[in-house]
């Protein structure tokens, strides 16, 4: 039996004949919740009195507005307006200019906005740029805004962020998140060397143009190069003047050193490895581990003995968000176009700890180095344990959800002037904003359950999507249902056992191929392989549903994201129980008698 005790919680997981990782609700009335006198910042520079909200009042000559949203969206000249803070009648501030800003992100309905100052402004934290994520993509308006906060928390270099409405010729155009630029004004806030090489690593998009048939610098040989510098300019997005010659070494010396303790010991004298560690760790996390291709920076202090750090960048696609290919167009939910492919309420945790192939070999090297994987290993736990626990995450839950409630659900309206240009906040289902909450909190639980089999067992018994578990007459509480694969197939939350003669009961959970279900086309069968007794639960069912190619498999008949499975329910022994399903978690939930054997369905009505 293997114990790991958490801040309020008691998480309890053993091997059977199948892994099981039991998570039971302790409140420990000896500790007191985690500390948190507001987002903690790194100096007084990051103090503001704006607070977490700002409004942002932006106004065009209608012909510049209709030219912005008309041309070629991946164009950065800026054309001219004007912005007021905090109502249509405050200061005007004059502008450099503004564009639409982002990758993908351009191509979708509701846009991402680079405006820029004449002058710095302190809503901005001193910067002179409102670099305005739009969250299109995150129905729950959560996700970036906790992804940084943990970087904060740890006191990480990282850009600082705030919540931001944008109001455009008095039509509402939905809430974002302002994200700090980073340049040298970051640098400074942190106080760290503003003349010292700050790059970013853009070989993903530039590479092949250049002949570099990778996705990261790191692992190309540039001894082959007659002029590294120029290449590494075209490589490279940077501020200010980039010392080459020391990134330079850097890309040789991974190139050249083997994975292992001549590499860890190099890594520690040319890397803050703290740094590095923190920067995967909360990654692997909330699982972003699109992060490793370029959305990082690259940070050295000028002089011999600096060493490297890690920024990070872009956070959009965590917590379960990822990008699909192939999917089905909805205009109704503004699902179409060039930036279709992550515009979707398809859910996965299941992201490997590893560079998740993006030929990263700082990254490859790191975990193939058994003293780095030693503390990367440590530090998860840690960080799981100690500093992200489930009461951390439902703090800022609460927190930010309170602050974005009242703009997040805004629909159009055009008698209240909302979204007359944009048409929605977001790509998902206008009414379940609690269901999509719920489905951020889902992840936490369900990806460190992943986290937690990929580091504490080794040699799994090869059974997927089966468990052999006890359970006792004094269990209450919640029991995640975990396979040899660290995936969660079933949850108990027990509200009453008993047993005759007050033994354990041994209970065996499995599932089966039932290609001829008309909903999830596998079936649960619960089995009490010792005791007689009865368990009264809320039973959670999870299954796979996922037409990525790299996905898992796909059990709803139908290969989308939602579709009827608001109508599923959970028949047991052929009876329909009064369930509740969340289609963007992939669960469902009813309440349970559990005695002897069981067949449990998963259908429509």
């Amino acid at each position: 039996m293997k114990v790991a005790v958490f801040l309020h919680k008691i998480f309890k997981a053993a091997v059977v004949a199948g892994f099981l990782t039991a998570i039971f609700s302790a409140e420990l009335s000896a500790m007191q919740p985690a500390s948190d006198a507001g987002d903690k910042p790194f100096s007084t520079l990051q103090r503001s009195d704006t607070g977490e909200l700002i409004h942002a009042y932006l106004f065009m000559e209608n012909r510049d507005l209709q030219r912005l949203y008309t041309r070629n969206p991946r164009s950065d000249d800026r054309l001219p307006g004007y912005l007021r803070w905090n109502s249509a009648d405050g200061r005007v501030q004059g502008l450099r200019g503004v564009r639409f800003r982002g990758n993908t992100s351009r191509y979708h309905i509701r846009k991402s906005f680079n405006i820029r100052f004449n002058q710095s402004q302190p809503q901005l934290f001193g910067g002179d740029r409102l670099n305005f994520n739009a969250m299109y993509t995150d129905p729950s308006g959560l996700r970036e805004r906790l992804a940084w906060q943990m970087f904060h928390e740890l006191e990480q270099p990282a850009s600082r962020v705030r919540y931001t409405t944008l109001t455009i010729n008095n039509s509402y155009e939905g809430i974002g998140l302002h994200i700090q630029r980073i340049d040298e004004e970051l640098l400074r806030s942190f106080g760290l060397n503003q003349r010292g090489t700050l790059v970013r690593d853009m070989t993903r998009r530039r590479g092949a143009e250049m002949g570099i048939g990778r996705r990261s610098v790191f692992g190309h040989d540039l001894s082959q190069t007659n002029d590294v510098p120029a290449l590494l300019a075209s490589l490279f997005e940077s501020r200010g003047n980039p010392d080459y010659g020391e990134l330079a070494g850097l890309i040789q010396w991974i190139y050249d050193t083997p994975a292992g303790d001549e590499f860890e010991a190099g890594l520690r004298e040319r890397f803050d490895v703290d740094n590095l560690t923190d920067w995967l760790a909360i990654h692997y996390l909330i699982g972003d581990v699109d992060a490793f291709g370029d959305d990082y920076w690259l940070y050295r202090a000028p002089g011999s003995s600096a060493k490297w750090m890690v920024l990070p960048w872009d956070n959009d696609l965590s917590f379960g968000k990822n990008e699909r290919d192939g999917l089905t167009e909805n205009r109704e939910l503004g699902q179409f176009g060039r930036g279709l492919v992550q515009l979707n309420d398809f859910f996965a945790y299941e992201y490997p700890l590893d560079d998740a192939g993006w030929d990263n070999d700082l990254i490859v090297k790191y975990h193939q180095s058994p003293g780095l994987r030693r503390q990367f290993e440590h530090r998860m736990l840690q960080l799981m344990d100690e500093v992200f626990t489930p009461e951390w995450f439902d703090q800022k839950i609460e927190k930010y959800s309170e602050i974005i409630g009242p703009y997040i659900q805004r629909q159009r309206s055009e008698e209240d002037r909302y979204f007359l240009l944009q048409q929605r906040q977001h790509h998902g289902e206008i009414g379940r904003w609690a269901y999509y909450v719920e489905n951020v909190r889902d992840f936490i639980e369900l990806r460190y359950a992943f986290i937690r089999s990929m580091l504490l067992f080794d040699e799994p018994v090869a059974y997927h999507n089966f468990a052999e578990f006890t359970i006792s007459p004094g269990d209450r509480g919640r029991m995640l249902i975990t396979d040899d694969a660290g995936w969660t197939f079933a949850a108990l939350d027990i509200k009453s056992v008993t047993s005759a003669g007050g033994e354990d009961l041994k209970l065996r959970l499995f599932m089966r191929e039932a290609p001829e279900n008309d909903g999830i086309t596998q079936n649960w069968q619960a089995d009490f392989l010792q005791g007689d007794g009865l368990v009264e639960a809320v039973i959670t069912l999870y299954y796979r549903n996922d037409i990525a190619s790299d996905g898992r498999d796909n059990y709803y008949i139908f290969p989308e994201a939602t579709g009827r499975q608001w109508e599923l329910q959970i028949v047991k022994d052929g009876e329909s129980l009064d369930s509740r399903v969340n289609p963007y978690s992939n669960k469902i939930e009813a309440s349970v008698t559990l005695s002897g054997s069981h067949l449990l369905q998963v259908l429509h009505p």
